[in-house]
C-alpha cells in the first residue's frame, strides 16, 4: 500500500455492498510501525469517504482495490 491508493475495509467486500464511496477510502499518510497485540504490522492513514475523517488502521484491515500510479 502506498498513498494514493483507493482501499476498503477488508470485510467489506459482498455482492451487495454500496459503492467505493460510500465504503472506500484512500491512502493519505504511511505506512507507520503499529501493533497488533504484541505482533507488529504497518500502519496507514486512511480519508474515509462516507464519514468525512482520517483515521489509523493496520495493514490487515485494508484492502487496494485501485493502486495511485
Amino acid at each position: 500500500m502506498k498513498i494514493g491508493d483507493l482501499v476498503e475495509w477488508a470485510q467489506a467486500r459482498e455482492d451487495s455492498s454500496p459503492s467505493i464511496e460510500q465504503r472506500g477510502g484512500i491512502i493519505m499518510d504511511g505506512p507507520r510501525k503499529g501493533y497488533q497485540g504484541i505482533h507488529q504490522c504497518q500502519t496507514y492513514a486512511v480519508h474515509w469517504f462516507a464519514h468525512d475523517e482520517m483515521m489509523w488502521h493496520n495493514d490487515h484491515n485494508l484492502e487496494v482495490v485501485s493502486e495511485s500510479r
